[in-house]
């Protein structure tokens, strides 16, 4: 009769043990997964080698090297554009009003014999 008693009391210990146990587990390599994502790892990726990681920042520095002078070049490009966009202006500007000046001070001409 004790053996039963006792046998009753440890089943539900037993049964909520293993369940905590469980849970226990699947929070530990939960917290364990985060912790890797943090840091960058995963734990089935293998980390690189710092040599990797040094090169990867190196060609990120060329590559924005490369962007810097590619931008760099657009610019001066653009501005040779607006000059000479500007220089044109100016052209049409001044034979405007070359024209505009001859011909105010031109008589007027005939037409059939006839002033106008």
């Amino acid at each position: 009769m004790e053996e039963q008693i006792i046998g009753d009391l440890l089943t539900p210990f037993a049964v909520f043990g293993g369940i905590a146990l469980l849970v226990w587990t699947s929070a530990k390599a939960k917290l364990e997964h985060r912790k890797l994502d943090i840091m960058g790892r995963h734990p089935i990726a293998p980390a690189l080698p710092n040599d990797a990681i040094l090169a990867e920042l190196k060609a990120l520095k060329q590559q924005m090297a490369d962007m810097q002078s590619t931008s760099h070049q657009f610019d001066i490009s653009f501005d040779e554009t607006l000059n000479r966009m500007e220089s044109r202006v100016n052209r049409l500007e001044t034979k405007a009003a070359a024209s505009a000046a001859q011909a105010a001070d031109t008589p007027p001409t005939l037409r059939n014999g006839q002033g106008s």
